[in-house]
């Protein structure tokens, strides 16, 4: 692996982390460099077939406390009178 490859990674796990909402402190950065370490030697193992950027996004929940994902509603509930079959009483004679 060279240092533009580890480079890539860091910025693209950084910008997850970023994306995710974790604030990044100086510790945090650190955490990310200690994390990149163990991808380094995770990646260079016989047998291996993960790239770098796979084993280190992988193995981010375990190291840093992500927030949980806000699935927005798809869609507002159907109800009867929101399709237009809904007759006031007034309106029925």
């Amino acid at each position: 692996m060279n240092e533009l490859d580890l480079h890539d990674v860091f910025n693209r796990v950084h910008l997850y982390l970023l994306e995710s909402g974790v604030v990044m402190t100086p510790d945090q950065c650190a955490r990310v460099l200690q994390l990149l370490q163990s991808v380094v030697a995770d990646v260079q193992r016989p047998g291996n077939t993960a790239t770098a950027l796979e084993l280190a996004i992988d193995a981010l929940p375990g190291v840093f406390e992500l927030p949980a994902l806000a699935v927005p509603q798809i869609s507002p509930p159907l109800q009867r009178g929101s399709i237009g079959y809904h007759v006031p009483e007034a309106r029925r004679g």
